[in-house]
Parts: structure tokens; C-alpha cells; sequence
């Protein structure tokens, strides 16, 4: 009888471990961001429907801040009003408009409009340099390209050029004031540690008064003014 209870033991041993097995559960979203990430590609994405109710003219805005010295350097891109009507345009424009196909898909009358800002980074052959690539709704994109600083410890013995992107607490709006979306921070070199790092908020302050900011060495902060046309 004890012969045949062990049997059926190891079959059933055998029958939980053989259940037990690596599987593959394909790749989402969130797995293809975490490696664009680490490669050095990233990109947010802001919504501005609310603005479409009225009437804005729209501006993106690159500041550049050094520690130390504060902001040193500043890029304005007028990207235009906010949005065209149909009804603004003459005949001869509603025909042209018609014939290239731009009332397609149009809603509420509106032929174009700044309904979102999306925001990209992806690296360069250079390390010293990065490429911002923005997207304001219907308007075509604005390459830029950003000049990276290099960090190093107090010896000058080790060099980077790495960066990363920390978005901002968007708590209020007031026309013709400066948003800042997101900002890109150069990492600092901790002398106790002997590495490099870039550790503190993950939602920056509009006033700039986060933590880390004390920090960074080198950083930008891209953002949108919206100025009401009334």
C-alpha cells in the first residue's frame, strides 16, 4: 500500500510543477514606453480642448536654466491662433478648402485647431545634444535641438551627458502667463554615492521650487502661453 501512496505523491508533485511555467504574454503600451525610455526616447502629451470655447493665440516657449545663474537662455515659437472656423473663410477659400480635402472630419465648423501639445524627446548621433520634437493639434511640428551640458564629480574624472523628463503640477491658467509642461534635467554626479543620479519630485512645481532643482546642474523647461485674442 505504501509503494502505490508515493506514487500518486509524485504524480502529483509532478502534476503542480508541470503546471508552473514561463508563459509569454505578448508587449503592451507600457512595456514599448519603459524601453523608448532607457534608449532615450520619451513623450507627453497635454490636452487643450477646454481652450476651444474661445479664442487664443498659442506659443511655445523653451526656457534654459543653469544652476547658479538661473535662467540663461529663452526660444519663442508663435504657433498661431487656436483655431480657424469655416465660417471665417471667403468663398473662394471654402472651395480651395473643400478641393484639398481640409473639411473632412470637421467638426462643429472648426477647419483647424490646437487641441493638444505633445512633447518628445529622442536622442542624437551627439551625445551633446538632444532633439525636442513638438506637436501643437493641427499644426505641423517644431524640431528643435537642445544642447546638453556635461556633468562630472569633483575630480573631472567621469562624464555624462544624461537627461530626463519630469513633468509639472498644472493647478491654474491666467491668459498671457507662461505654463511650463514639462522639464528636462541633467543628472548630477553624487560625490558620497560615486555614481550619478537624478532622484527628487516626480511632479514639478510651476514656481520652480522643487527640491531637486537645487541639484541639477543644467536643465529646460518647455511650456505654452495662451493669450486670449479679447
Amino acid at each position: 500500500m505504501k509503494p502505490i501512496l508515493l506514487f500518486i505523491a509524485a504524480l502529483m508533485i509532478f502534476g503542480t510543477l508541470s503546471a508552473q511555467n514561463v508563459k509569454n504574454r505578448g508587449v503592451d503600451v507600457g512595456d514599448v514606453m519603459t524601453l523608448l525610455r532607457v534608449a532615450g526616447y520619451d513623450l507627453y502629451s497635454f490636452d487643450l480642448n477646454d481652450f476651444l470655447k474661445g479664442d487664443y493665440n498659442a506659443e511655445l516657449n523653451i526656457k534654459e536654466y543653469q544652476k547658479g545663474k538661473g535662467e540663461i537662455n529663452s526660444q519663442d515659437f508663435n504657433a498661431g491662433v487656436n483655431k480657424i472656423l469655416f465660417s471665417q473663410f471667403s468663398d473662394e477659400e471654402k472651395r480651395e478648402a473643400k478641393e484639398l480635402g481640409l473639411t473632412k472630419g470637421m467638426k462643429r465648423g472648426v477647419i483647424y485647431k490646437i487641441d493638444k501639445v505633445n512633447l518628445g524627446v529622442v536622442p542624437s548621433k551627439a551625445d551633446s545634444i538632444m532633439m525636442l520634437n513638438v506637436k501643437l493639434g493641427d499644426m505641423g511640428n517644431i524640431t528643435q535641438p537642445l544642447k546638453l551640458g556635461p556633468t562630472s564629480n569633483s575630480s573631472g574624472e567621469f562624464e555624462s551627458y544624461r537627461y530626463q523628463i519630469r513633468p509639472f503640477v498644472i493647478d491654474s491658467f491666467e491668459s498671457g502667463k507662461f505654463i511650463p509642461l514639462v522639464a528636462i534635467l541633467s543628472w548630477w554626479y553624487d560625490d558620497a554615492a560615486r555614481l550619478f543620479r537624478c532622484c527628487g519630485e516626480s511632479m514639478l512645481k510651476a514656481d520652480l521650487s522643487a527640491n531637486i532643482l537645487e541639484n541639477v546642474p543644467h536643465y529646460y523647461v518647455i511650456g505654452i502661453t495662451i493669450k486670449s485674442n479679447k
